[in-house]
């Protein structure tokens, strides 16, 4: 059976978390801890356990921090094959008017669907180096910094330790289409998530079995 948790400041050494057996009962004492703690509410099942939703500032000035859906859950397949958890994410973003989700360390925009636009739905990512699909990447556009290289990116904010994560609103990427023509990409962070996940795929479809390579 799930039950809930709410910790009051992930920025203490001790951490204070409290229990709830009721999903509203949670979100009452989450909303009502400041929001210039980084609070957090979170699932749990057994000894497994993980945050759905934390407070954090969207900018590195910000004295309060904003709710996000902290999105860390499609990593482990225990979470996300649980049919309870998406419903309960769908009600926090909901309840708690959620406009922003933490992903890979990065906030973005949170998505409205878990597909592809239509104008999308041919193309794919072609990387620098064969098989990463992070290297497709051109440009990385953060709100209140402007446009940076993946590799600025990666030394600004790729060692783990910064205490803001950064704010992505769209990437710049090489794709192309199913012909192999190539096409300059404008998507947000979640359509380039998505656009990497239907490339791998593809990829893994066409590789070679027995030494012959599959056509498609």
């Amino acid at each position: 059976m799930l039950q809930f948790y709410v910790v009051d400041n992930l920025w203490r050494e001790r951490l204070n978390i409290a229990h709830f057996h009721r999903l509203s009962d949670a979100v009452a004492a989450y909303k009502a801890l400041p929001a210039a703690n980084r609070k957090a509410l979170g699932v749990q099942h057994g000894v497994q356990a993980i945050d759905l939703i934390q407070c954090l500032p969207l900018f590195p000035n910000d004295i309060e921090g904003e709710d996000v859906m902290v999105l860390r859950f499609l990593d482990f397949p225990v979470w996300k094959s649980d049919p309870q958890i998406m419903p309960i994410a769908q009600e926090l973003i909901s309840r708690l008017h959620v406009r922003y989700c933490l992903y890979q360390r990065c906030l973005l925009p949170a998505p409205d669907r878990d597909s592809l636009p239509r104008k999308l739905r041919d193309r794919f990512l072609w990387p620098d180096v064969p098989g990463n699909f992070s290297t497709a990447a051109q440009w990385i556009y953060v709100a209140g910094v402007g446009r940076l290289s993946p590799a600025e990116f990666k030394r600004r904010y790729g060692d783990g330790t910064a205490f803001v994560y950064p704010l992505v609103v769209h990437i710049s990427a090489f794709g192309v289409d199913k012909r192999g023509n190539y096409h300059s990409l404008q998507v947000t962070p979640w359509e380039f998530h998505l656009l990497a996940r239907r490339s791998q795929e593809r990829l893994d479809q066409n590789k070679p079995i027995g030494g012959i390579q599959n056509e498609t």
